[in-house]
Order: structure tokens, then C-alpha cells, then sequence
């Protein structure tokens, strides 16, 4: 198939996505009796700013712990670049994941640039460090869901239903990881694999493997946890700030409970920047908190302006990329 239409195509699904879930929102906010436009002009004039401002620190924090984690990791691999630089190629990446059709872009863009800066044929090392960081935190998201769900919904029939699909992602993530890990399970599902995925494959699966084994390192995994239980925390309580910015007072393990089922959704690049799946998923799960549909997708869309604003730091620091200091040794 060619190119550009492959990629027309792939677009087209996208926006499908999007629009289609963005509509059964839009139907659901509608059909709510007395709801009009000055509902939202009440909301957010009524918002308390207070709040906002610590979704943006909140948000800002997080940042900067989750670039410390990918810096270890990074080191982990063999590339030694000053935090101050990795920092700034962390917002590019903030700012192309946000202003991209797709949500994987700033990844991409993060790898790259490591390869350029780091003056080495680096980019199985920044694409391992990059994937781990990613997959990592939507593991301890699903792990943090898990855990609340077990302390607060488990006795609640209602509610417990919703550990299944944060119980089935963090199986899928443990399963996944551990094959990664472990050599014997690595052997065994190259072995399987052999008759259905091309050599190629295989072999850039079995190298990506191998770079997998120098995270095997228990110093390395204390900190990783410690720094993603900053990092995910943090940005959960930015959904919860804005809550309670335009009114919305629920309990936080609420938050804890549905954003990181409506963070995996976000994660997956089938929509447009996320929009639509993920409001759509976000009302039907606060629904069950008692949140209206109207102030379920404006927490949604304020957190998401907040990121957007945040990564616009990204942009001025791609405008005015310099070359960047090695850590000494």
C-alpha cells in the first residue's frame, strides 16, 4: 500500500475515534435536564484558582521526577547527559506528544534527540530506557488502582467491578515486563514465536531483551519505584485539584480508583491526542461518583490544558536547542 495513503487511512481511523466517542459526550451532557452554555460560563467563573495553580505545580513536580527516572534509566544504558539537557529534551518530548496527530510522537522525538546529543549510536538505548519509562508508569498507575480499590471498593458490588479491567491491564503489564526480564521466559517466547513472526523481529525483540537486562538491578528498582510513586501520585492529584477548581469536592480515591483505567486508554494511539475515548470513558466511570457528565469532561480538558501549557516550554526549548554537556565521569 502506499505510503501517504496508508497514512491518510491511518488518520481517518483516528479521527473516527475520536469524533464518534466526542458525540455520544456531547448526547450525554445534553440530555441533562436544565443543562445550556451558561452552565459551563458558571463553572468556570466560579473557579477557584487556588486550585488550579496546584494542578500546575503538581503537574510542573511530576515532570521533573519523571525526567530524574528517565535520566537513571538512561545511565542504566550507558548514556551520560546532564539532567539540565535531558530536562529540556523531556518537555520536546511533552510538546510533541501534545501538538502531534499522535500521542507517541515526543517519544519518538526523544530517542532521536538522544541519538544526536549523545554523539553515539545510541538509539536502542534511548528507545529501552524510553519504552520502560513509559510502560513502568502505567504499570505503577494500574498498581496504585489496585491498591486503592482493594482498601476502599472491594466490599462495594457496585463498584468492585472496576478492579477487573485494572487487574487484567496489570497481569498484561507483570506478564509482559517479566518476558522482558527473565532470560528463561524471554528463550521460551522466542521459541513460539519462531513460527509466526519474521527473523527480523525476532531478532530486534531478542536485543531489546538484552538492553532490558541491565535495569536487573535491585538498587535501580527501589528507585524507580520511590520516584514513580512521586511521579504517578502527583499526577493523579492533578485531576483532583481540578475537580475541586470548579466545585467537584469527592473523595481523592476516586482519582486514584478511575485515572489511571482512563490514563491506559489516553496512552493508546487510536485517537486524535486521546479526545474522545478518553472523555467519554471519564464520564461513564465519575458517573458512578456522583460527578455530573458536564464537570467529569471539563477536569478532563482542564487537566489536558494544563499539560498543554506546561509542554509549551518544549517548544522554546526545541526553537533554541544547543548542543549539550556529558555528565563527567
Amino acid at each position: 500500500m502506499n505510503e501517504s495513503l496508508k497514512s491518510s487511512l491511518v488518520f481517518f481511523l483516528k479521527l473516527l475515534v475520536t469524533l464518534i466517542p466526542a458525540y455520544f459526550v456531547y448526547l450525554n451532557i445534553s440530555k441533562t435536564p436544565g443543562i445550556a452554555f451558561t452552565n459551563v460560563y458558571h463553572l468556570f467563573s466560579n473557579a477557584k484558582i487556588w486550585f488550579l495553580i496546584l494542578a500546575f505545580l503538581s503537574l510542573g513536580i511530576s515532570n521533573l521526577t519523571g525526567c530524574f527516572q528517565w535520566k537513571i534509566l538512561l545511565e542504566n544504558q550507558g548514556v551520560q547527559l546532564r539532567y539540565g539537557h535531558l530536562l529540556k529534551l523531556y518537555f520536546v518530548g511533552l510538546f510533541f506528544n501534545n501538538f502531534m496527530p499522535g500521542n507517541v510522537g515526543g517519544d519518538l522525538k526523544k530517542i532521536y534527540d538522544i541519538r544526536i546529543d549523545s554523539k553515539q549510536d545510541t538509539i536502542g538505548a534511548g528507545f529501552t530506557a524510553t519504552i520502560f519509562d513509559r510502560l513502568f508508569g502505567l504499570f505503577f498507575l494500574n498498581a496504585l488502582a489496585l491498591g486503592v480499590g482493594a482498601l476502599f471498593f472491594i466490599h462495594d458490588p457496585e463498584h468492585r467491578v472496576f478492579l477487573l479491567p485494572s487487574l487484567w491491564v496489570f497481569i498484561g503489564f507483570t506478564l509482559f515486563l517479566a518476558t522482558l526480564f527473565s532470560k528463561r521466559l524471554g528463550k521460551i517466547l522466542f521459541r513460539l514465536s519462531s513460527w509466526m513472526l519474521p527473523s527480523k523481529i525476532q531478532e530486534r525483540f531478542s536485543r531489546m531483551q538484552s538492553r532490558f537486562h541491565y535495569f536487573r538491578k535491585t538498587p535501580l528498582w527501589i528507585s524507580i519505584i520511590a520516584l514513580s510513586a512521586i511521579t504517578q501520585t502527583l499526577r493523579v492529584l492533578v485531576h483532583f485539584f481540578c475537580g475541586l477548581a470548579i466545585g467537584v469536592d469527592i473523595a481523592v480515591s476516586w482519582y486514584f480508583f478511575y485515572i489511571p483505567m482512563i490514563a491506559v486508554i489516553s496512552a493508546l494511539p487510536i485517537s486524535i491526542g486521546g479526545f474522545g475515548p478518553r472523555e467519554l470513558l471519564a464520564q461513564s466511570l465519575f458517573a458512578k461518583a456522583g460527578v455530573p457528565g458536564l464537570e467529569s469532561v471539563l477536569i478532563q480538558l482542564l487537566a489536558y490544558f494544563i499539560s498543554l501549557i506546561l509542554s509549551l516550554f518544549g517548544a522554546v526549548f526545541f526553537l533554541n536547542h544547543k548542543k549539550p554537556l556529558k555528565t563527567p565521569h
